[in-house]
């Protein structure tokens, strides 16, 4: 086994090698073109920084993303250049620093008609480089000290790359440095606005966040100050607290003034008392019975759903945390009844998720040796599967039942994976809908792989499929996806425990407090999807049905599934003419769930 390890990044090594030599050889030959295509500046930073957080979470640093409110997001340019130019300097970032943090901004330069010069930059707390060494570092095969390849890898081609593509893109590079306090490396780049303007990430209906009072929780104070510009940029009131004890201090002097903090929140891992901590005494305190607590936490500290409950947390956020994501979740939790918010602390709802399990997934693959790896790979980790040949057998089954992601290789007949997602993605415009999609190739060069993202893939994998990246990557684009009772499996007559087990790690205990917390929500959700149908709110019906339809996932159970999942798609479509049959539908289904579920206990 350790010879094979040792063999699997010797040949990792020597690819990555491989794909800075070709990428360096098609620059120096002028034979690297740019892309001009529509792209959001921050879903595609955002995602990008996405990527690259299990490495920074594992060095227990702090990865954020500093995009200024005054920044446009609909550009056009090449955002697969702009990715692989992030990716490198990110990484760098992440590789040399051993503590503290890594950020990723942006600011606005010059804005003319028809564009814009954004500036970027890349500060970390890491080892810093010498001034005698900053001209060296942007030439090819160049690193700062000999020493550096042999601890840290790399073939010294990185920033050469990156030099050659931010001026490919009408900018400049450069760093500034001190050694022993870390670097910050800045590049420009002209990009073009889209004639349709920029949506801007802010606020809509069903709450008003206008004026609402938010208590931030971080010990760092660049995630504190970054999450209160967002918040006042949304018009909420945002106050900051650095540690568990000021924020006990500061939620203490808001109760005793009458002036609530509607919403906290909390980083999950802060020396002294944590944000578990902080959290359950927040639950604990009878006056902040109203308050929303949501927790921003790495991949690497995610816990378990019982201990999200437990401790009072209503839902969580992997950071580095996209801006809509955040307010998604925020409009989510303060739009919710009040008195579903006052029930008694130590059983309250989480949104905290295991790992995904049970996914729909699509495979579109021409060649049967890697359908077949891949369908054995994706069953044994408890995912349905279902094959198609080409891009258009994949459109096909698309139109025709549902996936939770698509996994598309690049290179097939009749219709290519590139050309599917465009097509996909085209459909989505007009349905709001938006399913993962991610690339599998065999190319050899970055710029390729980029090429893939730039045409509508959430992320690639490259052939041959390496088991771990290829879970790692599903798992990262469905965090938020739907449990194991939406595969379309038949439905079982009752519930069967044994079956459930496997689905939370063979926690007996756990099962049985889903179920609980279960019996306990399922009638304020159906009074809320009932409510919602007689004032014919298409949007709060979406919502409540939704809610249900992931409750009722973890039990697999098709038939309560399917009854939620109808009337979502009535309210997603705006057509509620059925609506009193589907729910008469549902509450049948739900009774005999809840009748199951109660044998549980």
């Amino acid at each position: 086994r350790d010879y094979l390890r040792t063999i699997k990044d010797s040949a990792d090594s020597l690819l990555t090698l491989v794909n800075d030599i070709l990428d360096f050889s098609k620059i120096e030959a002028r034979k690297l073109d740019l892309d001009r295509v529509e792209f959001n500046l921050r879903d595609t930073l955002e995602d990008t920084l996405r990527v690259l957080a299990q490495r920074a979470h594992q060095k227990q640093l702090e990865l954020a993303c500093h995009v200024r409110p005054d920044i446009p997001d609909a550009l056009v340019g090449d955002p697969g250049r702009l990715r692989q130019v992030v990716i490198n300097l990110v990484g760098n970032a992440i590789k040399f620093t051993e503590q503290g943090e890594v950020v990723l901004g942006v600011e606005l330069e010059d804005r003319a008609d028809g564009d814009v010069r954004l500036r970027f930059s890349v500060a970390d707390t890491g080892i810093g480089i010498p001034p005698e060494k900053q001209g060296l570092i942007f030439e090819a095969f160049s690193q700062a000290d000999t020493s550096t390849t042999r601890k840290y890898g790399g073939s010294g081609l990185g920033l050469a790359i990156c030099c050659q593509l931010v001026e490919l893109m009408g900018g400049k590079i450069w760093l500034e440095s001190s050694v022993g306090k870390g670097s910050t490396f800045h590049f420009t780049a002209r990009l073009g606005l889209q004639k349709t303007g920029s949506k801007k990430i802010a606020p809509t209906q069903p709450v008003n966040l206008r004026g609402l009072p938010v208590l931030i929780v971080d010990d760092s104070a660049t995630n504190r100050r970054i999450l209160e510009e967002t918040l006042r940029n949304w018009r909420m009131k945002p106050a900051t607290a650095e540690s568990g004890a000021a924020a006990l201090r500061a939620l203490d002097k808001a109760a005793k003034t009458g002036r609530l903090f509607r919403l906290v929140l909390i980083d999950a891992l802060m020396p002294e008392m944590d944000g578990f901590t902080l959290a359950k005494r927040i639950s604990q305190d009878s006056r902040l019975a109203k308050t929303t607590v949501i927790m921003l936490t790495s991949a690497a500290q995610t816990a378990r759903r019982a201990r999200y409950r437990k401790s009072g947390i209503d839902a969580y956020l992997t950071k580095p945390v996209k801006q809509s994501d955040l307010l998604d979740t925020i409009v989510t939790y303060l739009s919710r009844p009040a008195t579903r918010r006052e029930r008694p602390r130590g059983v309250r709802r989480t949104a905290a998720r295991e790992k995904t399990r049970g996914l729909r997934i699509l495979l579109a693959e021409d060649i049967p040796a890697n359908q077949k790896l891949a369908t054995r790979l994706l069953e044994k980790r408890g995912h349905t599967v279902v094959v198609a040949a080409n891009g258009r057998e994949a459109l096909g089954a698309l139109a025709k039942h549902p996936f939770d992601l698509v996994l598309m290789d690049v290179q097939m007949p009749e219709m290519d994976g590139l050309t599917a997602a465009a097509a996909i993605r085209k459909k989505e415009k007009t349905t709001g809908a938006h399913i993962p999609l991610v690339a599998m190739t065999a190319h050899a060069t970055k710029g390729d792989r980029e090429r893939c993202l730039a045409a509508g893939m959430d992320a690639y994998i490259s052939k041959p499929i390496q088991t771990q990246k290829l879970f790692e990557t599903i798992e990262s684009l469905t965090a938020a996806a739907p449990g194991p009772g939406e595969r379309g499996e038949a439905p079982l007559p009752v519930i069967d425990e044994a079956a459930l087990l496997p689905g939370v790690g063979g926690d007996r205990k756990l099962l049985r407090e889903l179920a609980e917390l279960f019996l306990e929500d399922a009638p304020g959700v159906l009074s809320r999807i009932k409510r919602a149908l007689s004032r014919r709110d298409a949007r709060e019906l979406t919502a409540a049905a939704h809610a249900l339809k992931g409750s009722v996932g973890m039990f697999s159970t098709k038939s309560a599934f399917e009854a939620a999942r109808a009337l979502e798609d009535m309210g997603k479509r705006g057509n509620l003419a059925e609506g009193k049959k589907a729910y008469e539908v549902l509450e049948r289904e739900m009774a005999q769930l809840v009748k199951a579920i109660g044998a549980l206990r």
